[in-house]
């Protein structure tokens, strides 16, 4: 006789998982089904928002008077470099196409490299040992070597800017100086004499202490410790007062007074 097992526990009448995976033929919500989907808020999603409280009164503001831009959001953009030309001197650029304009002019721009740096340390000392004044007549030459070239058409072509020029190559310069410092041997007479001349300039300015930097355009250095700034600002203060202007001065017309211009 067989018995029907009603008992929906009983082993036979389970899957092997007890049921774990077994599914309505008709899910919910689909084919006919009762169950409704839950409803959704008409306002939406709504996210919490945490806010961070401040305290003080916060950064100074711009002044919007003096400036018509945002500049703290320029300050958050990438920065960009900036510079400015100094108008007692030439330009970098501008004095190095000055440079080389001389160069052709006495013809040595072809030259191996070594002649055109010689010439140009002859240049930069002869503007220690003589000055950049505009009233130099430019009498003497320079020499490389054998080589000799005159001085006038180089301060002719320098022209006005001939003091802006030197000033450009100031720290140049004054390296050069030292070269002449360093190189000294009194057993030598060419090495001895510039040695002598550089010194004779040092001395007049009150540079005894700082020879390298007797050149007229030494205050244009950029290389420089305090103490060399203040021992030039002391030796500029002593030459101006006891040496005459005369490019800036002004002659009265024969005939008038002395206070008539």
């Amino acid at each position: 006789m067989a018995f029907q097992k009603n008992n929906p526990y009983d082993d036979d009448a389970t899957s092997v998982t007890g049921g774990m995976f077994e599914q309505d033929p008709k899910p919910s919500g689909f084919g006919g089904s009762t169950v409704k989907p839950p409803a959704v808020d008409v306002g939406g999603v709504v996210r919490e928002v945490n806010t961070v409280r401040g305290y003080g009164r916060g950064p100074v503001p711009v002044d919007a008077r003096k400036f018509k831009y945002d500049r703290i959001r320029g300050g958050t953009m990438p920065a960009l470099t900036f510079g400015v030309t100094k108008a007692d001197r030439l330009d970098a650029v501008d004095a190095g196409a000055l440079l080389h304009r001389i160069h052709c002019v006495v013809g040595i721009e072809a030259e191996p490299e070594n002649v055109i740096l010689a010439f140009d340390k002859a240049l930069f000392f002869e503007h220690t040992v003589n000055g950049a004044s505009l009233l130099q007549p430019g009498r003497g030459t320079l020499s490389i070597g054998e080589s000799g070239f005159e001085l006038a058409p180089i301060k002719a072509i320098l022209g006005v800017d001939q003091r802006r020029f030197f000033r450009a190559y100031a720290d140049e310069i004054a390296e050069v100086n030292r070269e002449v410092e360093r190189t000294h041997d009194p057993h030598d007479p060419v090495l001895a004499e510039k040695f002598g001349h550089l010194m004779q300039v040092a001395i007049e300015r009150g540079l005894q202490k700082y020879p390298h930097l007797a050149h007229d355009s030494s205050d244009a250095c950029i290389r420089l410790s305090v103490e060399e700034r203040a021992a030039l600002m002391n030796s500029k203060r002593s030459v101006l007062e006891s040496a005459v202007n005369n490019v800036d001065k002004v002659n009265a017309r024969v005939g008038s007074s002395a206070g008539e211009i």
